[in-house]
Parts: C-alpha cells; structure tokens; sequence
C-alpha cells in the first residue's frame, strides 16, 4: 500500500470563484482520461461494450468554504448497495449527453433543480470493470437548494468539505487481485464513511485536476 503525492491546497485559497475560473478556463478537446492503474486497465472492455454514463459533482457554496455532496446508495440496491457515489448513471439514448444525463439524475435522486446547478467542466473518464465509460462533470450550486432523497436509490445525503479531500495523505492506494487483474483503487474515509473504488478514483482525479494549477 502507497500514499499518493504529499501535496497540499491551503482552505483559505479555496473559493467558488476560483473552482469556476479553473475549469472555465480549460479549453477543448476535453481533458484525457483519468489516469489511473485501476480504471485504464478496463478502458479496452468500454470501447467494447460502448456503455456510456455520467456522474454529477456537485460542489456547493458555504460560508465556511466549498462543500461536495456524495450519497449512500439504498441498501436493497442489486448493485453496489450502500456504497458511496455521486449522482449519476447511464445516458439514456444516443441524443442525450453526458452534462443532461449527469443532470437529470441527480434531480431524480436527491431532488436537486438543474437551472440551480451551474455546469463549468468535466474531468477525464473514468473507466470501470463492469464495462462503463463514466465522464464526470462538474456543477457548482450557490443559491440555498432543499435536497430530497428518492428512498428507492439513496438512503443518505452526505456533505464533505471540500479542503478535506485536498489535504496530503487523504487517500491511500491500496491492491487487490481480481479474477485475473491485480487491481490497483484508490480508498479514503469521511467519518464513519468508506470511500473507495470509482468515487474515490474520480476524487483523486478532481484533487489533482485541482492541484494542477499550484504545479
């Protein structure tokens, strides 16, 4: 087990306006994959299957600094139940895109408006064994939003502060042998939360995303 790179963005440099102005400022084409032992080492099985899905990143405005929003999947789930994920799931048709779909499912899951969210970019796929090529897109909301669960797929709302996931040594790198693959994944806690596999992949992925600019 390994630790990731020890680097650090102080809370007070943190704002809204400067998580607006970074991925604003980022041009086409789209940022390259996530890089990652664990998710490029299913990116071939995704151009197979053509599986294509979005998560929403939600990142909202607070007195005391950006927080992220996450949910605990409904324990009666069929796959990964009471997991921690973003909002999101599978496009649903050729016509929609990944900012729609990512959209549409987090008002179906946790009640949140889309004209209250404010999309400014995406991150690179993500590439996950079950065969999905997930886009993460990042949305900002700032104006208060009354949150509702849809108990058939969430059981839990969860706010992290976002300073908490850019502090050095959040995440660990742990291994683990699948089948064939040695897997690689990414694991973090947030209080009494487990976070690993594709949520905590895509974490690192804004962590570092983010940290670029102090590079």
């Amino acid at each position: 087990m390994s630790k990731t790179e020890n680097l650090n963005f102080p809370a007070n440099e943190l704002s809204i306006s400067f998580l607006r102005n970074h991925f604003l400022e980022r041009q086409e084409p789209p940022p390259p994959p996530l890089y990652k032992d664990d998710s490029l080492l299913f990116k071939s099985l995704c151009e197979k299957s053509n599986k294509a899905a979005a998560v929403l990143i939600p990142i909202f405005d607070r007195p005391n600094g950006p927080e992220l929003l996450l949910t605990r999947r409904a324990d009666h789930l069929r796959s990964h139940a009471g997991q921690i994920s973003f909002p999101g799931g599978r496009l649903e048709g050729a016509a929609e895109t990944h900012i729609e779909a990512a959209l549409r499912e987090a008002q179906e899951e946790i009640g949140l408006p889309s004209d209250q969210v404010e999309v400014v970019g995406r991150l690179g796929d993500y590439y996950t064994i079950s065969g999905f090529c997930v886009t993460p897109v990042i949305g900002l909301i700032q104006a208060p939003v009354k949150l509702t669960a849809d108990p058939s797929e969430v059981a839990e709302i969860i706010h992290v502060p976002l300073n908490h996931l850019l502090r050095p040594d959040v995440f660990q790198l742990k291994e683990h042998q699948y089948n064939e693959f040695r897997r690689r994944y990414y694991s973090t806690y947030y209080e009494q939360h487990h976070i690993w596999g594709v949520t905590a992949g895509i974490l690192m992925g804004l962590y570092q995303d983010i940290l670029s600019d102090r590079s």
